[in-house]
This record gives C-alpha cells, sequence and structure tokens, in this order.
C-alpha cells in the first residue's frame, strides 16, 4: 500500500509534466528576436494545427533545396499552405530563419539572405513571431497595434480561414508538386463598376472568370470563406496593449488552393478516411475556361466599332454561352420583338446583344427580352446553364465573300480553308464545321479530328487542341501526321498545337465563270495541265493579299494598302537596301566570333565525366567509316549524335536496377527490360551482354547512324548510355509485344484479322521503302524478321533492330562480307552462302514476312510434309496447284479478302526468288498492294528452302563466317 500511494502521485506529476515537454520539444509558436528556426527546430501553434519549419518539397533529394513554410501539423502526406523563400530555396540544411537587426523577417544561409519581409527598417528591438492557430504567422511590435507584418497578406497558393480576399492578395500556384516557385495561373479578385468577380489568370490572360455565383452550397461556402463571412474577433494581450484579430469562428481544416493545372480547389480534411475531400472546384471542365494559351476568340481582342444603326447589321448567334447579368430586360412574346428592340435602340443607346427566353409552365408562358448595351465582359462556350446569345454586327464583317467560306459560330473561315466542297480552296478542304455548336474542327489524316481553337488569318496560323491521351502518346507525331499545305511549327507538349497554313497558288477551276470573283485572271491550263486562275498580262499573282496585282515600272512600286502602283524613291530604296545589308553583315560578325569566343571558354573548362563520354563518342565517329562500311558518305553526314546520353544511374532508377520484374525478354543483343522515367514516359532498355552476338560495332550502328532516321513505320531510338563496359540503348516502349508474339500464338492470332494483316504488311512495306530509298542515308537492314516487327498501342507496325544494318553512300545498291550475321529462315540465298548483300535482299526477308502473317506458320521449323520442309516450298506448291487459298491462316477465314490475299501471297513468292534481279523493289511492292487490279509478273521457283533443311553449322562449313541466331520475343512487349 505504501509503494501505491508513492506511486500515484509521481503518475499525476507525469501528466502534468508532459503538455509542457511537448511544447518545449516541438519549440512553441513564438519566435523572440534573439532567437532563430534552423533545420532542427519548429514553431507549432498553440493548438497544433499548423507548423512552420523548413522543408523539401516531395519528389526532391533530402537536403538539396530547403524551402521555409508553414503546414498542417500532423497531417499525412505533408500539406504546405505558405512558403517563404519560394523562388530561392537554400542549398543545405544551413538555413536559418529569424528576426534581423533592422526588423524583418529573414531566411538566410552563411552565403547570402535568400528572402525577406521587405519592411522599412526599425530600430525596435521588441519584435516577436508568432504562429497563430488559424495558420497566420504574424510579427508583432510593441510601439504599434497592428502587425507591421503577417503571412496573411503575403499569400502562395493557399487561402486559409480567417483571410480576406481583396485585389492585392492573388493566390499564385506552385510550378509543379516538387517547385514552389510561382506557376503560370493566379486567382484574384477584381472590382468594375460596383461589381466584383472573380478570375483566374495564365500569365496576363484570363483563363476563368466567375461574375455570378453558383446556387449549390459549396459554392455559397467558398463565397463565405473568401469574403471572411465566418469570421469572429479575438483579442490578444501583448506589452500592454490590445490587438484585435479577425478569426474563423471554427478551425475545420479546409482550404482554398490554387493548383499548377489552372484550377481554383476547395478542399477539406475528412479525418475518418485521413485525406483531403475535393468539395468545389473551377472551371468545372474545359470548356468553361479559354485555352491555355491565352489566345481565345472571346479573350485578349478588342471588338470592332460599329457605329449606332439600324442599317446593314445582322446578328452572330451562339449557344450555351454564359456571361453577366443584361443591362435591361423586357417582355416580348416572339424573339423577333426582342430583335427588333435591339436593333431599334439607335440613336438612344447602342444594342450590343440580345437573349430571348421562353419558358412554357403548364398553360402559361413566360418571356423574356434580355438586351446589353456595355461592351460585353468574358464569354465562356459550352456553359451547361448558358444562355443563347445574339451579337449585333456588321453584315459585312462576317458575311462570306464568293471566294470564302461562311463563318461558323465566332470563327470567320478566311480563304484559302475550306470546310466544305463548294467553298475556299480545295487543298485546304481539311475543316469542318460543327454549326449546331459552332465549332471548327481540323481533319488529320487518318480522318480523326481536333477542335479549333484559334484562327488567325494576318500569320496564316491556327490552334489545335489534341485530347489528352494523344498529348502523351509517344506515336502521336503532329510533324508526321499533317500534310502540305499544313505544317506543324510549335508542339506545346501536345496541349496546343500550331500549325500554319502556305500561301495559297492561283485558284483552280473548270470554266470561265468560276475566275469572275478574281479580277484580271482568266481559267486556264497551266504546264502541270491543272486549271487555274492564272493573271492576265502585265499582272502577277500576290499569295499575300491573294489577288492579281499590276506589275509596276522600275520607278514604281506595289502598295498593298491602297491597292495600286505608287512612285518609289530609287536612291532611298538603293540606301535601304544597303544599310540593311551591311547590318546584316555586321550581326553574323558579332555572332561567329561570339560563338568562337565562348567555344574557346567552354573548351578551357571541361567537365571531366562528359569530356570522357565525348572522347569516346568522337572516337567513335572518327572511326565510323572504317567500322560500319560507309563507302563514300561524307563526313558532314555523321557528325553528330541526334539522341542524348543517359546516365547509368538514371536507366539503373528507371529499371529498378534492373530487376527481373521488368524483363521483357532477350535477343541476340543482350537482355530488354522496361523502365521508366519520372514523368510516366516508358521506355525499353537493351542491355549489351558480354555473350552477345552482336558488340560495339552494332551499337554504335544505331547510336550515330540509325538515329538519324525518323519514320513512323520505324522504332524510335530515344537514348544510350555508356557506362564502363555497360553499353544501353533506349527504344521507345511497344506495349502490344512484337508481331510473331500474335501470328505465332493460337490463342492470340484471332486478334489480327484480315483488315489489320492487311495495314501490317503495308506498314512493313513502307518503312522498308523509306530504309532503302526515301532516307536521307540508303540503308540496308538485314534482319528483317516477324521478330523484329514491333507494335504499338494501335496495332501499327514498326521496324526495330538495326545492329546489323549498313548504310550505303551516293549510288550505292550492293556490297559483301565475310562476316555474315542475321537469323537463318529469312537470309537471301546470295547473303547466306556467299555474304554478298543489297535491297534485295531485304525483300527476300520481307517476302518470308509477308508469308508468315498470311499463313501464321514460321518458314523455319515447317513440317507439313517429309517432302517439304519450308514455308516457301509449301507456298510454291499450292502455287503450281492454283491452291493458294489454302495458305490462309484458319482464323482469316471469315475477314478475309481473297482478292487482297492471293496478291499477297503471289508478291510474296516474287520476293523470295533465288536471283536478286528477279525480285521486286520495295516501291514496286508498294504499288502492288495499292492498285486493286494490276498486272503481276510469274513468280520463279525458290529451291534454297525447297527441300533441305539448312543448319547453322552446315551454312558456316562451306561459307565465309557465318552467324546464326534465334531472339525469343518479348514476354510483355518492348
Amino acid at each position: 500500500m505504501k509503494r501505491a500511494g508513492v506511486v500515484l502521485p509521481l503518475s499525476l506529476l507525469l501528466l502534468l509534466w508532459l503538455p509542457l515537454c511537448f511544447q518545449i520539444c516541438l519549440g512553441g509558436d513564438t519566435l523572440k528576436a534573439t532567437q532563430k528556426i534552423t533545420d532542427q527546430r519548429s514553431l507549432v501553434s498553440s493548438n497544433a494545427t499548423f507548423e512552420l519549419g523548413f522543408f523539401s518539397p516531395p519528389g526532391v533529394k533530402s537536403g538539396e533545396k530547403i524551402y521555409l513554410g508553414i503546414w498542417y501539423h500532423g497531417l499525412h502526406p505533408q500539406t504546405v499552405v505558405w512558403v517563404a523563400n519560394r523562388e530561392d530555396p537554400v542549398a543545405d540544411s544551413s538555413g536559418v530563419f529569424r528576426i534581423a537587426e533592422d526588423g524583418n523577417v529573414v531566411v538566410e544561409d552563411a552565403s547570402r539572405r535568400h528572402w525577406s519581409s521587405k519592411l522599412q527598417p526599425s530600430s525596435s528591438t521588441n519584435r516577436t513571431l508568432k504562429l497563430l492557430d488559424s495558420g497566420n504567422l504574424v510579427l508583432m511590435d510593441d510601439s504599434e497595434t497592428t502587425y507591421p507584418w503577417e503571412s496573411f497578406h503575403n499569400p502562395t497558393d493557399t487561402f486559409l480561414p480567417g483571410m480576406k480576399m481583396d485585389a492585392t492578395l492573388p493566390l499564385t500556384c506552385w510550378r509543379d508538386s516538387a517547385d514552389p516557385a510561382p506557376g503560370n495561373f493566379s486567382f484574384m479578385l477584381t472590382q468594375k463598376e460596383g461589381k466584383q468577380s472573380f478570375r483566374v489568370q495564365n500569365e496576363e490572360q484570363i483563363y476563368w472568370a466567375l461574375d455570378e455565383l453558383d446556387t449549390e452550397a459549396a459554392s455559397q461556402m467558398v463565397f463565405n470563406l473568401l469574403n471572411n463571412d465566418t469570421s469572429a474577433t479575438k483579442s490578444y494581450n501583448y506589452s500592454n496593449k490590445t490587438l484585435f484579430v479577425s478569426q474563423p469562428s471554427m478551425y475545420n481544416k479546409s482550404r482554398l488552393l490554387m493548383n499548377s493545372s489552372g484550377e481554383i480547389v476547395f478542399l477539406q480534411w475528412d479525418g475518418k478516411e485521413s485525406q483531403w475531400n475535393k468539395e468545389w472546384s473551377r472551371p468545372e471542365d474545359n470548356s468553361n475556361s479559354f485555352p491555355s494559351n491565352g489566345e481565345s476568340k472571346f479573350q485578349g481582342c478588342t471588338r470592332k466599332p460599329m457605329r449606332c444603326t439600324n442599317k446593314d447589321v445582322t446578328f452572330l448567334n451562339l449557344t450555351n454561352i454564359k456571361l453577366g447579368d443584361p443591362d435591361q430586360q423586357s417582355y416580348t412574346k416572339t424573339e423577333a420583338e426582342c430583335q427588333s428592340t435591339c436593333i431599334n435602340m439607335c440613336p438612344d443607346q447602342q444594342c450590343q446583344a440580345y437573349s430571348f427566353n421562353n419558358s412554357i409552365y403548364g398553360d402559361r408562358g413566360s418571356y423574356s427580352c434580355n438586351i446589353w448595351t456595355r461592351n460585353l465582359p468574358s464569354l465562356l462556350e459550352n456553359y451547361q446553364r448558358g444562355r443563347d446569345l445574339s451579337i449585333l454586327v456588321n453584315t459585312s464583317d462576317i458575311a462570306p465573300t464568293a471566294k470564302s467560306c461562311e463563318p461558323c459560330g465566332t470563327y470567320a473561315i478566311p480563304y484559302p480553308l475550306s470546310t466544305g466542297p463548294n467553298c475556299g480552296n480545295p487543298l485546304y478542304n481539311k475543316f469542318n464545321c460543327t454549326k449546331s455548336t459552332g465549332k471548327v474542327s481540323f481533319m488529320m489524316p487518318g480522318g480523326i479530328s481536333y477542335p479549333v481553337t484559334w484562327i488567325d488569318e494576318d500569320t496564316r496560323m491556327f490552334f489545335i487542341q489534341p485530347d489528352y491521351f494523344n498529348s502523351f502518346n509517344s506515336s502521336f507525331n503532329p510533324q508526321n501526321s499533317i500534310d502540305s499545305p499544313f505544317h506543324v511549327i510549335e508542339n506545346n507538349e501536345g496541349v496546343v498545337i500550331k500549325i500554319n497554313w502556305l500561301p495559297a497558288p492561283e485558284p483552280p477551276c473548270s470554266k470561265l465563270i468560276d475566275c469572275m470573283n478574281w479580277p484580271y485572271s482568266t481559267c486556264r491550263a497551266t504546264r502541270e495541265g491543272e486549271s487555274r486562275c492564272l493573271c492576265d498580262s502585265n499582272y502577277k499573282w500576290n499569295n499575300t493579299i491573294m489577288r492579281c496585282t499590276r506589275l509596276c515600272d522600275s520607278n514604281y512600286i506595289w502598295n498593298d494598302t491602297i491597292m495600286r502602283c505608287t512612285r518609289g524613291n530609287h536612291s532611298t530604296r538603293l540606301k535601304l537596301i544597303l544599310l540593311v545589308t551591311l547590318g546584316s553583315l555586321a550581326t553574323v560578325a558579332c555572332i561567329t566570333a561570339f560563338g568562337i569566343v565562348w567555344k574557346k571558354k567552354k573548351a578551357r573548362k571541361p567537365d571531366r565525366a562528359s569530356t570522357r563520354i565525348q572522347e569516346s563518342l568522337h572516337e567513335s565517329e572518327r572511326h565510323v567509316k572504317g567500322l560500319i562500311g560507309l563507302g563514300s558518305l561524307e563526313e558532314k553526314d555523321i557528325e553528330g549524335i541526334e539522341v542524348p546520353c543517359y546516365t547509368f544511374a538514371s536507366i539503373l532508377a528507371a529499371t529498378d536496377n534492373f530487376s527481373d520484374s521488368n524483363k521483357l525478354g532477350r535477343g541476340g543483343y543482350g537482355p530488354v527490360y522496361k523502365g521508366m522515367f519520372p514523368g510516366g514516359q516508358e521506355i525499353a532498355v537493351k542491355r549489351l551482354s558480354s555473350a552477345s552476338t552482336q558488340g560495339l560495332q552494332e551499337f554504335k550502328n544505331e547510336v550515330i547512324l540509325i538515329a538519324k532516321l525518323q519514320h513512323r513505320n520505324l522504332v524510335r531510338l530515344r537514348g544510350y548510355c555508356i557506362k564502363g563496359v555497360e553499353k544501353i540503348l533506349l527504344y521507345e516502349y511497344m506495349p502490344n509485344k512484337s508481331l510473331d508474339s500474335f501470328i505465332f500464338d493460337r490463342s492470340r492470332t484471332i486478334l489480327l484479322d484480315w483488315p489489320m494483316r492487311f495495314e501490317i504488311i503495308v506498314g512493313i512495306a513502307r518503312g522498308m521503302l523509306y530504309l532503302h530509298q526515301d532516307s536521307r542515308l540508303r540503308v540496308i537492314h538485314r534482319d528483317l524478321k516477324t521478330s523484329n516487327v514491333l507494335l504499338d498501342e494501335e496495332m501499327n507496325p514498326k521496324i526495330s533492330d538495326f545492329g546489323l544494318a549498313k548504310i550505303f553512300g551516293g549510288k550505292e545498291t550492293e556490297a559483301s562480307t565475310e562476316r555474315v550475321m542475321g537469323t537463318f529462315g529469312y537470309m537471301a540465298p546470295e547473303y547466306a552462302l556467299d555474304g554478298f548483300f543489297s535491297v534485295k535482299s531485304d525483300v527476300f526477308s520481307f517476302g518470308v514476312v509477308l508469308l508468315e502473317i498470311l499463313s501464321g506458320k514460321k518458314n523455319t521449323g515447317f513440317y507439313e510434309s517429309k517432302q517439304i520442309s519450308s514455308l516457301l516450298g509449301y507456298t510454291w506448291n499450292l502455287w503450281s496447284g492454283n491452291k493458294l487459298l489454302d495458305l490462309m491462316d484458319s482464323c482469316l477465314r471469315e475477314t478475309c479478302n481473297q482478292n487482297q490475299f492471293i496478291k499477297c501471297a503471289v508478291i510474296g513468292l516474287l520476293c523470295t526468288q533465288d536471283e536478286p534481279i528477279d525480285r521486286p523493289t520495295m516501291s514496286n511492292i508498294l504499288y502492288m498492294l495499292d492498285v486493286e487490279t494490276t498486272t503481276m509478273p510469274v513468280p520463279r521457283q525458290p529451291t534454297f528452302f525447297m527441300t533441305k533443311r539448312y543448319s547453322s553449322s552446315a551454312s558456316s562449313s562451306t561459307n565465309p563466317e557465318i552467324s546464326l541466331h534465334l531472339d525469343t520475343s518479348y514476354q510483355q512487349g518492348r
């Protein structure tokens, strides 16, 4: 009993001491002028809701970028609501937060000051910092009754209860989740003519605006939060003075966040689920916001002035528009009366627009005519609860001319752009107008349409908005997808794509009357045989103003503004030309001199690691001719390595240290892994194995030369890595694996119907034609096979593995080697037996791949009968017996086009003829595939694979060195 009597007082003492210990450990909520906050100390508000200290954002290595901030104490993950030095982080853990001698609050380290409250210098020695329960960090001074500085008056991206929004308090988003520096979007309050408006701006342009409140409860909560309507006044006694502070009546862990995507979000903490719940956000979807580039048709423009008149006017009709309240409202029974009211307001007032509303309630009707007389505010399209709006305009402003298409919604369609066959120029007929919504779309090759967000006639430029998925799709390459006369000039990460169109040539015509709208022109045939409205004598086509202009005498020049020749000052023109020429020469000389000095300066201070890599690569390029047999290819063609060099550490991180779970398969080069870089970019990583049949020569071949090839049917090389004995290639990731994993797998081959197989055949042919003829380098692949044809997410074929490729310069088309490398079953006879190869060697391999696609059977390991041991022999026998349809993969019976199938089978036999001279070129093959009916040559019987199955040992015993290998296909794709 005595012992229990002792324990009880000790327990009570411990309970009383714990809260004091808690405050001591955390550092309290106050910082005096003689104290400082370091990386090891923080302030915590009295009710332990908020904490102030140094932190590193998620994704940043601890100790590299240090910021001072305020966050919710005890919540996970860490939720930061305020950052001091958001534009200037401390490089290490040596940062200090304190009250400086001049009275300012500062973040500094031993070298310099990173942030300051920027107050006027003060000699006061009694300043104190306090972290309030509201999350407000305040600077208190015994000589003042208000705070000299507080964080609530200097917010970053978060609005907390207790703050009050005004025009001087914008919220600016973080640049991204790992960088608190100011981003592009800001949330702010504006006041105009007694009305307040909340808006989000993308730099200087309006991205989203809210002129009126929604009726939903969450919207009202946000409004109350911004106006501090839930606040109460609390007094603080400090140094014999009373400070009155506006504070929210309850701290329910709610906040308003301006995020880096342009969304303003109201969040509340769910204690049960331990997560932030989104209660409200704006814009609700992209249709309620202006385009992220800020160049919306409703914003950033000034309306053309109108005379107050009711003559020669019309209305531009828009649907589902959100805008502010009307200036006048009256009651009319018909829209025609409302329209007449708007037109006839002159001369008293100028009507800008009207909106007629008729609603039926039972047997009664409600009619209203809303009219706007002031300049229209910001307009938002496709607003779900928007109204139909008719804007008064001059007829001449939107009426189509005889040569241009009529407007589509708010978009004027300038000539030569065309939305149909009867307007604009047929060469530019890639646009579509949806009249019900007033939306314009641009048609890409393949039939995919993307919305047009801006058209600028003066710069011959328009913007399209690709969908979110395609913006992260590595195969979506608008540069490769858009044909002339359109060209991509800027691709902003797939968010907004800027496209310009070439100036239009003379308009096409079929008869004389077609040129009536083109003065001084006549419908005549060009040298190419096309009929166009060609300019008459003494006139020439001006593609800037798109009309025929007069040829001026030597002393005159054409003036586009007044549309006639004006006298030119010859001496002035000569002086101007001379001045421009001399100025250009001086500029070029300065730039050249600067470049030489900069290059020499840079050469004096080389980075050791990069120097070693560059020396290795330069050595590779210096000897690349000898290594891979370039013939007469010029040195200037191989000077640059056109893909980036990645660090070995970044590849280890992307592949999780080459873990087995990321292993996709193994080829002749070595193992292949799936990797993922920060940001979600997937890659295929090929690691050179010490036991590989391919070595340094093939590695250099891909890095230095094949990287120059770009085609939609070739796999793109994304980069490389050299680290000691490690030699690594990085490719775009192909999620659907290789072609052989489909056609030779009976459970998956049914996924490839005939139309899909035919498109794969054509795609491979196009890729090979590019290698042989259309690229800047003539390339022979030497290892084309089904396992080296990969399939992207849309089942488009992409040729891969260029390690054995040979590049020819000039007019070279053939060569020979004593080191024969390839895959048995796909090698042409002249290459496998004699080491002789040419573009026709690839044609042979293509023929084998084609027959394997048709039959679903491998050329090697073919056991149809004892007499026939190859797919080629089997196909020839079916051809001889007029039974080619028996070659068909059984799963193609229902979808197959028999004429196309037989044509492809015959092409396969033509490609696999013994003599190279008998085989067609890839251009001939594509022509035969594209043309419905064509006369085809009769194939000769192939003998190389007819009755005898060759082994690698048999081949190498009687011929130059032959290295044969069979690549296993990927398990998950690459």
